[in-house]
């Protein structure tokens, strides 16, 4: 099982879905497919729209454009294989099962209303994401312009979402500290920002952990010990 949190936050998340609605593990991955996929397109979205704003002011890193691109390029790659992936046919079990997690994804987003559930939600969660940080930032009392810490956030996420460290611990500041400097924010001040606004969410991404615990009962308890003890098995394959 991989060692970030993250990734083993999905993996009992499936085993959730399995204990209170009776999911396969299949679905319970396409359903993190999809809830991923939007969350990275959708902030790709929000940086795409900041960043003529920001340009306008200031100078950014080119590799602050790539950061942004790669994802929504990604994104439309990944709905052509949907659209593409019913004309998929093959006996090859590894085929098949992969057939079937697509279709079980495309099921999940590729209606009208499905599309603007995710996109609408997943794009509010994200604006309240800014709203904390420029809240941090108007702390510290800095003229930080609006669109700078958009920015900010959506490339502070992005590159998070490279698990080059367990929850993209340290990236996410770094982040956050170059997009801050880049608007004259000193250093030590940038990074005191960022630094504030992660420990602010993943409080909140911890209380609504216990508060999940509490509500689910004692089951997930058991659960969440097997989870980090490697115990679970396997009780099911995306062959069938």
């Amino acid at each position: 099982m991989p060692g970030s949190p993250a990734r083993l936050g999905d993996f009992v998340r499936m085993l959730i879905l399995k204990h209170e609605d009776d999911a396969t593990y299949s679905q319970g991955f396409s359903s993190l497919v999809v809830e991923r996929v939007f969350d990275i397109l959708m902030i790709a979205v929000l940086g795409a729209v900041a960043l003529p704003f920001v340009l306008a002011v200031l100078d950014v890193p080119d590799w602050f454009i790539t950061v942004i691109i790669v994802p929504l390029a990604a994104g439309g790659i990944f709905f052509a294989m949907l659209l593409w992936s019913g004309r998929m046919k093959s006996e090859n079990r590894v085929i098949v099962a992969v057939q079937r997690m697509l279709d079980e994804v495309k099921r999940a987003s590729l209606n009208p209303r499905a599309l603007v559930t995710l996109s609408v939600s997943s794009l509010l969660i994200w604006l309240v994401d800014v709203l904390v940080c420029y809240a941090v930032v108007l702390m510290f009392q800095e003229p930080v312009p609006f669109g700078i810490v958009v920015l900010a956030i959506v490339i502070g996420n992005l590159v998070k979402a490279v698990p080059l460290t367990p929850g993209g611990v340290g990236t996410y500041e770094l982040a956050l500290a170059l997009t801050f400097g880049l608007a004259g924010t000193p250093a030590a001040t940038a990074t005191l920002i960022a630094v504030i606004d992660h420990l602010i969410k993943n409080l909140v991404t911890l209380i609504g952990g216990v508060g999940s615990i509490y509500y689910f009962g004692d089951w997930s308890m058991e659960l969440l010990k097997k989870a980090f003890s490697r115990e679970i098995e396997k009780e099911e394959t995306f062959g069938g």
